[in-house]
C-alpha cells in the first residue's frame, strides 16, 4: 500500500526514472549480447574478438563516465535526459550502419556509454535527488525499468530480427527512442521545476536555499573531488560497491565451467535465471522500506549476506534442483544493491555532488564487471579448482562485508550537515 500510495503522489518523476531504467537496455550486455552472432557474421568477427573489444570498451565507458556523469549536478535534469537519448540514439544508428570494426567500435562505445552509463544515472540520480522520506520506495519502484526490459525485450527483439534483420532491428531502436521514449520524458518532467533543477548549478549561482546538507564547507558545492572521497569511509566501502558486480558477472560468465565440475546440466542455470529476476524485484522492493526506516548506511554492511549464502551453497551442492535456491539468493542481494548503492549517496554528501559521486562509484563498479571474468580465468589457469575459487570468493566477500561494518566506527566519515548538528 505504500507503494501504491507514493505512486499516486508523484507518479510522473517515477514514471521519468522507470523510463530510463527501461531505456537502458539499449546498451545493456543482456541485449547487445542478442545481436553479437549477428554482427560477428556480418563483420567477420568472431566471439572471442567480440568479447576482447566489448571488455576494453566497457573499460573505456566506465573511465568517461565520471566526467561526463557529474555534469547531471550542474545541467537542467530535462536536458541531460535528452542529450543522453540522443548520444544513445546516434549509437543505435551507427551500428546499425557499422560496415567495419571501427565504426562498430565507436558504435559499441556510445551505446555502453549512453546506455548501461548515462540513462541508468539519470535515472537513480534524479530519484535519489527528488525524494527524501520515501527515497528507498521510489528508488526501488523506479529502478523495476531494468528487470521489465530484461523479461520483455530480448523475446521482442529476436522476432523483429528474425523478421526485419540485425540492422533495421537497431535502427528502429534509434527510431523508437525518439519517436517514443524522448517525447514522454518531456511530458513527465517539462513543468516539474523542482525535478529539474541542478542543485550544483544553483548553489554555484547563490540561486538555491541552503540546506542542512550544505552547511559544511569542506568542500564547496562546485568541487571536482567531493569530501567523500578523501574519507576512509569511502575506501573501505569501496570493496563492497565493487563486489556484487564483480562475483556475479564471473559466477554467470563461467557457469558453464561451473556446471561442468558440478556434472549439473547447464539448462539448471538458465532456468535460474527466471528466479534471479524475480527475486531481485522482490528484493530491491522489499529494501525500499527497510531504507525508508532504517537508513541505506546502516543496511549497507549487510547486503552481501544473501550472496555469501548463495556461494556457499553452490560450493558445496551437487544436487540440480539447489540451483534455482543458488540464482534466487543472488537475486535478493542484486535488488537489495541496486536501491542500496544509490539510496546511501544522499545521505553522504550534499545534493550538488550526488551525479559526481554516484558517476564515479558506478564507473568502479562497471570495472568490477569487467575484471571479475578475468579473475576467475586467471585462477582456473593457474590450476585452482572451482570449489577452491569458489571458497575464496567466499572468504573474500565476507571480508569486504566486514570491511564495510569497520567504517561505521566513529570519526571514519561524518556527513557535511551531521557535524554542525554535532557540534551544536
Amino acid at each position: 500500500m505504500q507503494f501504491l500510495s507514493l505512486l499516486r503522489q508523484a507518479p510522473r518523476p517515477l514514471a521519468f526514472g522507470a523510463l530510463h531504467s527501461f531505456g537502458s537496455s539499449f546498451g545493456q550486455t543482456f541485449l547487445v549480447a542478442l545481436f553479437v552472432p549477428f554482427i560477428g557474421a556480418s563483420l567477420s568477427i568472431n566471439e572471442t574478438e567480440f568479447a576482447n573489444i566489448y571488455a576494453g570498451i566497457t573499460i573505456a565507458s566506465a573511465l568517461c563516465l565520471p566526467f561526463i556523469g557529474r555534469l547531471i549536478d550542474r545541467i537542467d535534469m530535462l536536458r541531460y535526459s535528452l542529450a543522453t537519448m540522443v548520444l544513445l540514439t546516434i549509437g543505435c544508428l551507427v551500428i546499425a550502419s557499422a560496415q567495419s570494426v571501427w565504426m562498430l567500435i565507436g558504435a559499441l562505445f556510445i551505446l555502453r556509454l549512453a546506455g548501461q552509463g548515462l540513462m541508468s544515472h539519470v535515472s537513480m540520480t534524479g530519484i535519489a535527488r527528488y525524494f527524501d522520506r520515501s527515497r528507498g520506495r521510489a528508488l526501488a519502484i523506479a529502478s523495476f525499468g531494468f528487470p521489465l526490459a530484461e523479461a520483455i525485450m530480448p523475446v521482442t527483439l529476436l522476432a523483429l530480427i528474425a523478421g526485419f534483420g540485425w540492422r533495421a532491428t537497431y535502427a528502429g531502436a534509434g527510431v523508437f527512442i525518439v519517436v517514443i521514449l524522448m517525447p514522454i520524458a518531456i511530458l513527465l518532467i517539462r513543468d516539474n521545476a523542482k525535478f529539474r533543477e541542478a542543485p550544483g548549478k544553483t548553489e554555484k549561482d547563490g540561486k538555491a536555499a541552503s540546506t542542512d546538507h550544505s552547511a559544511d564547507q569542506d568542500a564547496s558545492p562546485a568541487s571536482s573531488h567531493p569530501r567523500l572521497f578523501r574519507s576512509r569511509y569511502i575506501w573501505f566501502c569501496m570493496p563492497m560497491l565493487a563486489a556484487p558486480p564483480l562475483v556475479m558477472t564471473a559466477l554467470f560468465f563461467h557457469q558453464g565451467s561451473i556446471s561442468a565440475s558440478k556434472d549439473i546440466d547447464l539448462a539448471w542455470f538458465a532456468a535460474g535465471f527466471t528466479v534471479f529476476a524475480i527475486t531481485s524485484v522482490i528484493g530491491a522492493f522489499g529494501s525500499g522500506p527497510l531504507i525508508d526506516s532504517h537508513t541505506a548506511r546502516k543496511l549497507f554492511p549487510y547486503h552481501l549476506i544473501p550472496a555469501i549464502g548463495a556461494v556457499s551453497l553452490l560450493a558445496i551442492t551437487e544436487t540440480p534442483v539447489m540451483i534455482p535456491v543458488y540464482m534466487g539468493m543472488l537475486g535478493v542481494t542484486t535488488g537489495f544493491a541496486t536501491t542500496l548503492r544509490t539510496a546511501i549517496i544522499p545521505e553522504l554528501v550534499p545534493l550538488s555532488e550526488i551525479g559526481a559521486v554516484r558517476s564515479t562509484l558506478t564507473a568502479v563498479m562497471v570495472l568490477a564487471s569487467a575484471i571479475g571474468p578475468a579473475i576467475y580465468g586467471w585462477m582456473f589457469a593457474a590450476n585452482i579448482d572451482i570449489a577452491t575459487t569458489l571458497w575464496i570468493t567466499i572468504v573474500a566477500m565476507a571480508v569486504v562485508s566486514m570491511l564495510s561494518w569497520m567504517s561505521e566506527r566513529p570519526g571514519f566519515y561524518i556527513p557535511p550537515g551531521v557535524a554542525r548538528q554535532t557540534g551544536e
